[in-house]
């Protein structure tokens, strides 16, 4: 299921019986029928909290639960489980399009209801939003939006027992130096394990399951500290099984002894070969990526500086479109940590025209997580931190500069030496 489902897609599954223009704390009844024969009395109480009850028939009240004070203005009915009886579902607009929705069984051997607890909070929604049922299995379809340009779908299988399992979920996720968000879907196992997660949008590295890269580095654990446990070929499969902040993914990969095992790669390394990198030579002709010495002498008058310049050495103007600017970070084992650092507008540089794509000096200050890291500016948008959470120890850096469908290959800069960690250098007024 794609898209935002509204409101109104409520009504197409029997939820049109409203109860509006009703002051919130006077107390409500709505009818509704179970089935023909059997009929209830829906009694809502206002105020700050507002109790539910049921009563089928001339029966007792059976409580339902306990509300916040968005008003609940969506009672209808529904045969969720399709078992002939129509179930209860419990609604809260808010004044917006949204429904956040509680739904509740009606079981007929012993007259009472049981809700359907929803079984994840960290799911896209959160919550059964703006839920549609299936109309011949017993299939919970949910849709929300929480943003201008962010939705999400859940999709869950009712039990006999009245829990559900999630099939599917899909959201969106937006990746180092990535221009647009990328779709997440979660397929889950019977037993709500994931099955998969499949990354899906335009470039996306992984689309397909497959290694777009001639060596791609797994790790035990996600930290850039550690020697990669082993490598994976172009062209191999992997399945993506869990996110972490910072762009890493957990996947599942089969090697030639034919072993399944679970690691984590770094996204960077799907977007950068970094394993092609050779140091460049001095061109005559094309474009030169010159990374300044200012990391590893912070004496120098420009020392803890970060500076990057381009040079178009060739005969025509060259013209980029997104260039993204990676740093590409060798510690002395020889591992290779490829790190996202930021993108730059689009740009024409003439024959034999230079461009600066950074002058900053590198700063000690609090990143968006409130841990204190060195951090280098964005062209006075934000700050970003310059490398990653690297252990003490000697390092080579060079920068890689791509530019998707501009950029036939990846544009290496030079090598510069430093020695980390830099010094502590706070952000000048």
């Amino acid at each position: 299921m794609k898209g935002i489902l509204l409101a109104a897609t409520l009504a197409i599954v029997g939820l049109g019986a409203t109860a509006t223009g009703i002051a919130a704390e006077a107390p409500r009844n709505v009818p509704y029928q179970i089935k023909p024969g059997v009929s209830a009395t829906v009694q809502i109480s206002g105020g700050a909290e507002q109790r539910v009850s049921v009563r089928v028939g001339n029966g007792p009240d059976q409580l339902l639960g306990t509300f916040d004070d968005e008003t609940i203005d969506q009672v209808g009915s529904v045969d969720i489980n399709h078992d002939g009886y129509s179930d209860l579902v419990l609604g809260q607009s808010g004044g917006s399009t949204q429904i956040i929705a509680r739904l509740f069984l009606y079981r007929p051997q012993n007259g009472t209801f049981q809700e359907i607890q929803h079984p994840d909070n960290t799911s896209p929604c959160r919550g059964f939003v703006n839920p549609v049922i299936d109309p011949k299995n017993p299939v919970i379809s949910v849709a929300c939006r929480y943003g201008a340009a962010s939705n999400g779908t859940e999709e869950y299988v009712l039990r006999a027992d009245g829990t559900v399992h999630a099939t599917s979920w899909s959201t969106q996720a937006l990746f180092g130096l990535d221009n647009e968000q990328s779709e997440l879907t979660y397929h889950f196992r019977e037993d709500g394990s994931i099955a998969s997660i499949d990354i899906d949008g335009d470039g996306s590295p992984l689309e397909g399951g497959i290694v777009p890269v001639s060596k791609l580095d797994l790790y035990d654990t996600p930290d850039v500290n550690t020697h990669p446990a082993l490598a994976a070929s172009q062209d191999e499969p992997l399945t993506v099984v869990a996110l972490k902040p910072r762009d890493w993914l957990q996947v599942r990969y089969t090697g030639k002894s034919g072993q399944e095992v679970t690691k984590w790669v770094r996204y960077g390394d799907l977007r950068v070969d970094k394993h092609q990198y050779l140091p460049p030579t001095p061109v005559m002709e094309g474009l030169e990526l010159t990374l300044f010495n200012y990391l590893g002498d912070w004496d120098d008058e420009s020392g803890g500086r970060f500076t990057l310049r381009l040079d178009n050495r060739g005969t025509a103007p060259v013209e980029l479109a997104a260039p993204r600017i990676w740093l590409l970070l060798i510690n002395a084992q020889g591992d290779r940590i490829v790190h996202p650092l930021y993108q730059r507008n689009a740009d024409t540089l003439a024959a034999g025209a230079n461009t600066g794509l950074a002058d900053d000096p590198i700063v000690w200050r609090k990143d968006e997580d409130g841990t204190f890291t060195y951090m280098v500016n964005n062209e006075g948008y934000s700050y970003v931190p310059l490398v990653p959470d690297l252990a003490p120890g000697k390092y080579r850096a060079a920068v890689i500069m791509t530019d998707p469908g501009n950029l036939a290959e990846p544009l290496y800069s030079n090598e510069v030496s430093f020695e980390f960690p830099f010094p502590k250098q706070p952000p000048r007024n």
